[in-house]
């Protein structure tokens, strides 16, 4: 049990640096999700299979869809510059 939990604590830091040190949201995000999943692990190494449960279902399941939906939507403004500028010049119509 106790390699077990030395393996999802290393796991869970490595994880963590992660959400830190990436340079895109997205991956840092899934960095999270890791991050969550480790510790619904700890929690069950310690017997609490209710706090497991709901440590994957609420926070890596509904919150997570919440980020990786706002992280979409922002990205979703983003033109090729060539493509903005063909517009104004009036190149493309729509």
């Amino acid at each position: 049990m106790a390699i077990l939990f030395y393996i999802v604590a290393a796991l869970a830091i490595l994880a963590a640096l992660s959400v830190i040190l990436q340079r895109t949201p997205v991956y840092s995000a899934l960095s999270l999700i890791v991050v969550l999943c480790a510790l619904a692990v700890v929690y069950l190494l310690l017997e609490a299979q209710f706090m497991a449960v709901i440590q994957v279902i609420v926070y890596a399941g509904a919150i997570m869809v919440l980020f990786v939906l706002v992280i979409m939507l922002l990205n979703a403004g983003r033109k090729d510059p060539s493509t903005a500028a063909a517009w104004r010049a009036g190149w493309v119509f729509p």
